[in-house]
């Protein structure tokens, strides 16, 4: 059966060296999902060329023109989506499991805010959390991401070539 997830926590694990999703469903069930860093590495070699055709256009574009807007599409949602930063209020055990897929599917959208399926399963495929959110919060929430693992020492693939960046530090960060 799927769990279906309103909502997403994020944190970095130091001890176990794991990205933390906390799902969180209507009924205020919880289920932790746990990301290892090739695992998260891997996703971010397909996402960015993924997530580029997900918008349309109607005219062709070279590569390089096409990561433009990538890098547009990114960086505007970094500044435009919400997020709530905190400390998670848990009193019970957490189930959790290792992510093992992520599949992403295309919803279908009457309004310009492309929605997208994202289908989280364990090796088993026992577990399986679903989460629609729109192309800005994935995006949104990828770059939350990459703040938290920072140590992990991973390139952000919509970042500007040549441009270094510096950011505040998010250690003991919690994301909502």
């Amino acid at each position: 059966m799927a769990f279906i997830a309103d909502s997403i926590t994020t944190f970095y694990d130091k001890e176990q060296d794991r990205l933390s999703l906390i799902f969180n469903g209507k009924d205020k069930k919880q289920l932790l999902g746990l990301m290892t860093r090739q695992f998260f590495k891997g996703l971010l070699i397909q996402l960015p060329n993924w997530l580029s055709q997900q918008y349309t256009a109607a005219m062709p574009k070279t590569s390089e023109q096409q990561w433009e807007i990538n890098h547009l599409h990114h960086q505007i949602s970094q500044q435009n989506v919400a997020v709530t930063y905190g400390k998670i209020q848990s009193n019970h055990q957490i189930e959790s499991f290792l992510i093992h897929t992520i599949n992403l599917t295309k919803g279908e959208s009457t309004d310009s805010d492309q929605k997208i399926k994202l289908e989280f399963l364990d090796s088993s495929k026992t577990t399986e959390i679903i989460l629609v959110l729109s192309a800005a919060q994935l995006h949104k929430l990828i770059g939350e991401i990459l703040k938290q693992v920072h140590a992990w020492d991973i390139e952000n693939p919509w970042q500007e070539k040549g441009i270094t960046s510096f950011s505040s530090d998010t250690k003991d960060r919690i994301v909502h």
